[in-house]
């Protein structure tokens, strides 16, 4: 799925249709590999699980009650001391219908 349309789709409001799973690899300024995984930690549905000094930094993203995963990506390139943010991985389940 192209990312413009995830995040179109995601728009519709977080956990709409069910929950959204996103591997992205993110690329740091050198140098600035702590400060912006720290800095990646304090955003909500995100959670970094690797970071090297070469400045890769490996996070998943997760759909939040305020938030749709789409929507957190978007945020990412943002953050200061990020030079790039790639959606890798993209996992959704769909949500039981209550009965």
């Amino acid at each position: 799925m192209r990312v413009g349309k995830f995040i179109e789709e995601d728009g519709r409001g977080p956990g709409a249709r069910g929950h959204h799973l996103c591997g992205v690899l993110v690329y740091a300024r050198s140098g600035e590999v702590e400060a912006v995984g720290d800095r990646l930690r304090r955003v909500s549905g995100v959670e970094v699980h690797q970071a090297d000094q070469a400045g890769h930094l490996v996070v998943t993203v997760e759909d939040t009650e305020e938030e749709g995963a789409g929507q957190i990506l978007t945020r990412l390139p943002a953050v200061e001391g990020v030079l790039s943010a790639a959606l890798i991985y993209h996992h959704w389940e769909e949500q039981e219908s209550p009965r």
